[in-house]
């Protein structure tokens, strides 16, 4: 197919004109999802054969490119000599979400060691901060490198059971290697590296960068992540973990003596009939719901009654419509108990996760580079659509790819995760990573074709997934009424 013809073809598909065979009717979870995605899918796969993306990811991969190849090995080597070892510095000396002080030192240093310009504190977070680094030649298109190095809350102590302790080595290992390759060659080119805190900790930090700005300029994104397979997505909208609402409810009541605690008004009890309220609800939600919730407040002694109790909740589901009236609901339960019990309840809904845009082309082309480096446990089969980040909306904004070459045989946020990341399962998955990341950022700044091809399925998905959003609406409407 000609450029030309390619990109009539694109300008049809905008209109959503075009439909197929659909082949990623697994992408959606719900019966629901799958039927008000149906026309939406048969577009995506319509786009996905004009773009052709295991083909040009092939092209990518193939032969020899005297100038990639010198990138693939630099990062490599970057890794082995110096980000192996700071990787499981990291490792061994965890720090928890919003708390990652010493790891973000230590971080600067090294990022301001290989030149690059660090800002500390963006978005109003502490230890949030961007590296950036501009080539000898000029500032150039912004290659976007996400790195994280929050370590998982446990009862025992933080530990690094998600490997997020690699995660921002594995981005200084990629960029010292194009930053090698940009000098040398005269490319104009800026790096740019997203210190991103509290991934594990709501409300998302990600979130909170990109409503600031912090995320504006880049031509493109991309991050690792540890993985118990090398798989890759198929093109579609999804988020891991389903879509989330962080929800917060404070009950207020008013103190008194537990033995005149008619002059009270019990916040706890208010909180515990809400929270039962809570599990009576979840027959009435289909079956793909998932809440989770705990009361971290629920007052200081026994012989006083409770005036303040909050209870905590992550509200999950497959979609953002339906998850909208499960919250609805529940908000509606804790009015309910605080009427019954004469308190009042604060809604503080703190957080949001939602879908992310997943492209073909940069799926298939890290992959491409997970086959040609012989990364280990390769599953050919296509993954449902996840986003390359936890909140969904930066994809939104800028095309990228999340790279996760296997690194561990024990499940996530688990000890056996820690230990593969101190070992050499982790540490040759995690320098593939550098590389792979290296190749893909490589081919998007000095290859046209592939730049367009990422760019005209970012703009064409982005639209798609409002259609989407329109379809769940309308099916959802008899069962949940209008949002």
């Amino acid at each position: 197919m000609t450029t030309a013809s390619a990109q009539a073809l694109i300008g049809v598909l905008s209109g959503f004109l075009l439909f197929g065979v659909s082949q990623t009717s697994q992408a959606q979870t719900t019966t629901t999802e799958r039927a008000a995605a149906g026309p939406v899918l048969r577009t995506i796969d319509s786009l996905q054969a004009a773009l052709a993306p295991p083909a040009l990811a092939a092209r990518l991969a193939a032969g020899r490119d005297a100038a990639r190849d010198r990138i693939l090995e630099r990062a490599g080597v970057v890794w082995d000599t110096e980000m192996q070892s700071l990787s499981d510095h990291i490792g061994r000396n965890p720090e928890v979400g919003w708390k990652e002080f010493k790891s973000v030192d230590t971080l600067v240093k090294v990022l301001r060691h290989h030149g690059f310009a660090v800002t500390v504190g963006v978005a109003g977070l502490e230890t949030a901060f961007v590296a950036t680094w501009d080539s000898p030649t000029g500032a150039g298109p912004v290659l976007g490198l996400i790195g994280e190095y929050d370590a998982l809350r446990d009862t025992e102590g933080a530990f690094h059971g998600d490997q997020h302790n690699a995660q921002a080595p594995i981005v200084i290992a990629a960029a010292a290697a194009l930053q090698e390759h940009l000098t040398t060659a005269k490319v104009a080119a800026t790096i740019r590296i997203y210190g991103t805190p509290a991934e594990e900790v709501g409300p998302p930090a990600k979130s909170i960068m990109r409503d600031a700005g912090v995320f504006k300029g880049a031509a493109i994104l991309i991050r690792s992540h540890s993985s118990t397979e090398t798989s890759r997505a198929r093109a579609g909208f999804g988020i891991c973990c389903l879509n989330i609402n962080e929800v917060k409810y404070t009950f207020t009541g008013r103190p008194a003596h537990q033995l005149s605690s008619w002059n009270g008004r019990n916040a706890l009890s208010a909180a515990v009939r809400f929270y039962t309220s809570v599990d009576g609800l979840r027959s009435t939600f289909r079956p793909e719901a998932s809440i989770q919730g705990v009361i971290p407040e629920g007052g200081v002694a026994p012989n006083v009654v409770p005036a303040r109790a909050v209870v905590d909740y992550y509200i999950r589901y497959p979609d953002g419509v339906y998850l909208e009236h499960m919250t609805r609901m529940i908000d509606d339960a804790a009015r309910g108990a605080a009427l019954a019990s004469g308190t009042t309840v604060a809604i503080d809904r703190y957080g949001e996760y939602r879908d992310g845009v997943t492209l073909g082309t940069l799926e298939e082309a890290w992959f491409a580079y997970a086959r040609k480096l012989g990364a280990p446990a390769l599953e050919e089969e296509l993954q449902r659509p996840a986003g390359y980040e936890e909140t969904g909306g930066v994809s939104h904004d800028i095309p990228g790819v999340g790279v996760g070459v296997f690194s561990s045989r024990g499940g996530f946020h688990t000890h056996e995760m820690l230990a593969d990341g101190l070992g050499p399962v982790g540490h040759a998955g995690f320098r593939l990573n550098a590389q792979i990341m290296a190749g893909v950022l490589y081919h998007f700044l000095t290859d046209g074709a592939f730049r367009k091809a990422v760019q005209d399925e970012h703009r064409v998905m982005t639209g798609l997934h409002a259609t989407y959003q329109d379809n769940l609406r309308r099916a959802y409407a008899p069962e949940i009424g209008k949002p």
